[in-house]
């Protein structure tokens, strides 16, 4: 049984921390923002369900549970819901920062999680060998295309979280 490419109990943790992270930056948009979302009735309640909740284990718990409805969704929806907050200037950054780890690799991606408190190294790390790989092996765009997006999303995602 080939393990490669499978998370590490690890990596998933922090998967869903991450996540919940996200549930928090979600809750903090308006009702409005939140109803428009377009994403599962289940997340939407849950999202509307933390506003109105005061004690600290409780507000941790329903993060939980939305970091986990978060995980049925696009993140690429998700994101681009939160990416105003961050700007265009930001996205242009981070899209550097992604041209620049596929190109030079372990230093940068050194200097991005220095940078970005929340980043794990082993996680861009994959990214970056898995459009190595998408290079090397010739793939169609759409392929390349795809992996380049993961690594941009989780590269926001992390400084979305980071910047807290």
């Amino acid at each position: 049984e080939s393990l490669e490419g499978r998370a590490s109990k690890t990596e998933q943790k922090k998967a869903v921390q991450r996540m919940a992270a996200l549930g928090a930056q979600l809750a903090e948009l308006s009702v409005k923002q939140i109803k428009n979302l377009p994403v599962e009735e289940r997340l939407i309640d849950a999202l509307l369900d933390v506003q109105s909740i005061g004690s600290n284990e409780a507000r941790r718990r329903q993060f939980q549970r939305i970091g986990k409805l978060l995980r049925n969704e696009d993140e690429s929806i998700i994101l681009s819901y939160l990416t105003p907050k961050q700007g265009l200037k930001k996205t242009a950054q981070l899209q550097r920062w992604v041209e620049r780890m596929i190109k030079d690799g372990d230093p940068v991606i050194n200097d991005f999680s220095k940078t970005y408190n929340a980043a794990e190294r082993h996680t861009i790390r994959q990214h970056v060998l898995r459009i190595h790989r998408d290079l090397k092996a010739q793939a169609d765009e759409a392929t390349l295309a795809e992996s380049k997006q993961k690594l941009f999303n989780y590269v926001q995602q992390v400084a979305l979280i980071s910047d807290n």
